[in-house]
């Protein structure tokens, strides 16, 4: 189809940034890549699944050189929570320019999002701000979107499909309320409502493949929309599940 697909990071986690790379361009074809802490911490992660020290302007570049010579484009970053520390979400910025980023998919703080806005304009990277699950902040599409709303053309959304579908809202219609502002969205079908239901194969869920694929084919959306299909099952041997929900996305965008 005409918008360029890619896959989210999170998805194959379990992988080295190398062999991240092979499978994205040799199993599956493509040449864009969401990238997460899983494949380089943009800041301290004291526990949890990131746990470790941030990277280095080395590191970034090391990425940079790796993901180049594989011919593989990092069309965003995240998920980040930007906080209120001006130097801080200025290394944000320099290490997304360093990696060629376009979005920073973000659950920003409101009250910094002036400054935010600045540094967005200065780097010309677009702040994707994602709605999350239930109990979570910016749950609603309509909070998104009053986040962004009187803001300039680097201010937008992420549309995590997985998170409205937990919230029992309609990710098509979100996506033709968000229109051209949609910087990115989180491609996903998930198995139940519940915060933590699993990220499964599209249409094996609660998805409206044929409604949400309509949406995708008729809205105005950016050209260098990053568009990153995420699947968190079967997390060893990703790759068969990811190639259906792949050939479907395809099937119903061609």
């Amino acid at each position: 189809g005409g918008l360029p697909m890619g896959i989210h990071g999170a998805s194959l986690e379990r992988f080295s940034n190398e062999e991240i790379l092979r499978i994205v361009v040799e199993d599956f074809g493509l040449s864009e890549l969401e990238l997460t802490p899983s494949q380089i911490r943009f800041r301290d992660y004291r526990n949890g699944r990131y746990g470790g020290p941030a990277a280095s302007m080395d590191d970034v570049k090391a990425l940079r050189k790796l993901m180049d010579s594989a011919g593989v484009r990092a069309t965003a970053y995240g998920l980040l929570s930007f906080r209120d520390s001006a130097d801080e979400n200025r290394k944000m910025f320099e290490f997304a320019s360093e990696l060629g980023v376009r979005n920073l998919t973000c659950i920003p703080q409101l009250n910094s999002l002036d400054g935010l806005e600045l540094l967005a304009d200065e780097f010309n990277i677009r702040l994707a701000i994602h709605n999350n699950g239930p109990g979570d902040v910016l749950t609603d599409i309509s909070e998104v979107i009053s986040a962004y709303e009187y803001r300039g053309d680097n201010v937008g959304a992420c549309l995590d499909i997985g998170h409205a579908l937990r919230n029992s809202q309609d990710p098509a219609l979100a996506l033709k309320q968000i229109g051209k502002k949609t910087f990115g969205i989180h491609l996903k079908d998930v198995s139940g409502r519940g915060a933590d239901s699993d990220v499964i194969g599209l249409g094996d869920g609660l998805l409206d493949t044929e409604s949400m694929f309509e949406a995708l084919r008729t809205v105005e959306l950016p050209d260098d929309i990053a568009l990153s299909l995420e699947y968190l099952i079967n997390t060893d041997n990703p790759q068969p599940g990811m190639l259906k929900s792949l050939a479907l996305a395809e099937d119903e965008l061609s």
